[in-house]
């Protein structure tokens, strides 16, 4: 009991100040993240995600350089998303659609005279779906006017290949939206074409409008002609660049242009009465 006395004498003999001094120099225990982000809502980003901003906002003004370069429209101004996950997101379509553009070069062609894309048998594609993306981004560019790429080669696991069917969906969104600028002076291929109305309705019936299609029922191009009628009357055309599915659809028609000349449109006598040309 005395000792309980004394120390209690002690504690009053010690100053305020003193008191507070000493629980100053008391460390306090770390508070845990939650408890800090409710404390402070507002807290600024993140450094990385402060990074990944100014990086999506790099890469949009790439893409924008690369659009104008091309002669395409230009892409819109990007804004950062929202979340994190949303920012990784728009980070990845981003890169894939600037190191797209990079490599890609402006066709210098009239708008329809750009070449199609080779057919390619037995492509190294391995998936369905990536040899489906392939396509729309390779049929977009032929539009716009720029180099198609290289098919891509299926990579070895699934998840690498979901990795490259969304860089594939990001490439052909942003290609989707642009639109190709005409050179001064480039007459249309419907004003180059006498019979183009005509030849686009027959092509409509015949081949759906793929210039490129060769199915192995010994008809070729847009058009489905036979070799024969290609030797008559492209025989150039047909020994420099080989069937007429590897033709462009203005050198395709050119052709049809000259049977026509000594033979109306009876090479294609149902399509032509199914135009009511026959």
């Amino acid at each position: 009991m005395k000792t309980i006395v004394s120390l209690a004498i002690a504690l009053t003999a010690i100053p305020v100040g003193t008191l507070a001094a000493t629980s100053a120099a008391i460390p306090l225990p770390p508070s845990a993240p939650e408890l800090v982000a409710a404390v402070l809502p507002d807290q600024p980003p993140s450094p990385d995600e402060s990074q990944i901003r100014a990086r999506i906002a790099h890469l949009g003004s790439r893409a924008r350089a690369h659009s104008r370069r091309l002669g395409l429209t230009a892409a819109p101004l990007v804004r950062p998303a929202g979340s994190p996950t949303a920012l990784a997101d728009q980070d990845a379509r981003l890169s894939a659609v600037v190191a797209f553009l990079a490599r890609r070069h402006e066709v210098a062609l009239a708008i329809d005279e750009r070449p199609v894309v080779p057919r390619r048998a037995g492509s190294s594609i391995g998936s369905a779906r990536l040899a489906r993306e392939y396509a729309t981004v390779a049929r977009l560019a032929r539009r716009l006017g720029i180099d198609v790429p290289a098919a891509p080669r299926a990579a070895g696991s699934p998840d690498a290949i979901a990795g490259q069917l969304r860089a594939w969906r990001a490439i052909a969104r942003w290609l989707g939206a642009r639109s190709e600028i005409r050179k001064p002076g480039e007459r249309p291929l419907a004003a180059r074409i006498p019979h183009h109305r005509e030849l686009t309705c027959i092509a409509g019936h015949e081949s759906k409008l793929r210039w490129d299609i060769a199915t192995g029922n010994g008809y070729y191009g847009g058009l489905q002609m036979d070799r024969q009628f290609q030797q008559t009357y492209a025989p150039a055309l047909y020994r420099a660049k080989g069937t007429a599915d590897h033709w462009t659809a203005e050198e395709q028609m050119q052709a049809a242009e000259r049977a026509i000349a000594s033979r109306g449109f009876t090479p294609w006598p149902n399509t032509a009465r199914m135009c009511g040309l026959l």
